[in-house]
């Protein structure tokens, strides 16, 4: 198996990996995913008769400032999940960690880096965006299946792994900062995007998570996270639990709208093709509430149509004070990636704002149905 670009190399990889109670002999690994912050490898260890493969990840700590109170979380949410699962009937499973050899859910390496390693589920395929209206159903559900296994979660509450993640008011204000500071001299090549984004400030006040039901959420459900098993479609396992945190469910359901119900990728550089699928939408819709549809108040049914907007907002403001700021957050695979990303999601914006009526009539179909009694 031929070893793909890697910024450690398979000595430092190794070295880690030795510190985890990780089943037979090393035998290659590659690097997996396309996530934005964290470094994650696929590894492939002989054991007897078969090849076990292990995620390995190294937690960013520039941008989860407490990586032992993240870990903290992931084991907490796992462990609760896994015997969830053992106990009641469910498609779903849980990441399972693999334990270092001195006990612990992480291991720091002597640079710093903070380092975890989970089970690789086998049989499951993830998407960035959906190949049916199947797909966009099944993950929805098993993002709703999740927040409804997490509402009897014990303990004290989960710590927040980033303060004021989804506080729509700051980034707006980070943005402003960005703008006034223009510290690498961009500003002037995006003024259209600049006005764009003032003219919806309205939206950084529409949904504060202190107007909402405080509740155990995902808060990074683009449709990458979870898994669909390979034969079935079903949902098979939601991933990357870093961002786990107390939050609004409104938060999780639009984030999924957002990468799901958009008909290209978020950074499509042809704007032609960015534009919001409302047949997708309602399968969400029909899929979250199916499984979480009993937990949610009246008052976030009636936001579910205007999640999608905040979100896909939020984001975009995200992405262009990244680009302001010369795009030391987000990583990049070409110059002016995150301003791709900023046109991408202003123009679904736009898409979904046209779209808002027809949206809200779907909620109130299926809400009002109680298809998800």
């Amino acid at each position: 198996m031929l070893k793909v670009l890697s910024k450690f190399t398979q000595d430092h990889l190794l070295g880690v990996a030795k510190n985890f109670l990780i089943d037979g002999v090393f035998q290659s690994f590659e690097t997996h995913g396309n996530g934005n912050v964290n470094d994650t490898y696929l590894l492939y260890y002989d054991s007897a008769d078969c090849v076990n493969r292990y995620t390995l990840q190294r937690i960013n700590h520039e941008v989860f400032k407490n990586p032992v109170g993240l870990m903290e979380n992931f084991s907490r949410v796992t462990r609760h999940l896994q015997e969830k699962f053992a106990n009641v009937q469910s498609n779903l499973q849980s990441l399972s960690l693999i334990s270092t050899n001195k006990g612990k859910s992480f291991h720091q390496d002597s640079e710093g880096n903070y380092w975890r390693v989970t089970k690789f589920i086998d049989g499951g395929r993830s998407f960035d965006v959906p190949e049916n209206i199947q797909q966009a159903y099944q993950a929805a559900k098993a993002f709703g299946e999740f927040q409804l296994n997490l509402t009897d979660l014990p303990g004290d509450p989960l710590i927040d792994t980033i303060p004021d993640f989804h506080n729509t008011r700051m980034r707006f204000e980070d943005l402003l900062s960005a703008v006034e500071r223009d510290k690498v001299n961009r500003v002037a090549e995006v003024v259209d995007l600049i006005d764009f984004a003032v003219g919806r400030e309205s939206l950084s006040d529409k949904i504060k998570c202190e107007n909402f039901p405080l509740r155990v959420v995902h808060n990074d459900t683009k449709l990458n996270n979870v898994l669909l098993h390979k034969t079935t479609g079903e949902g098979m396992c939601v991933v990357d639990l870093d961002t786990v945190m107390p939050g609004c469910a409104l938060h999780d359901f639009g984030d999924l709208v957002r990468t799901a119900a958009c008909s290209a990728f978020e950074d499509e550089i042809d704007l032609d093709k960015v534009r919001f699928e409302a047949d997708v939408f309602v399968a969400i819709v029909r899929g979250y509430l199916e499984s979480a549809g009993n937990m949610l108040d009246q008052i976030e049914i009636e936001h579910l149509a205007l999640a999608p907007q905040v979100i896909t907002y939020e984001l975009g403001l995200r992405f262009l004070t990244d680009y302001l700021d010369g795009d030391p957050y987000f990583k990049i695979n070409r110059p002016g990636h995150n301003l791709d990303r900023t046109r991408a999601q202003f123009k679904l914006l736009t898409s979904l704002e046209e779209h808002f009526s027809k949206m809200e009539e779907i909620v109130r179909e299926f809400s009002s149905s109680k298809a998800f009694a």
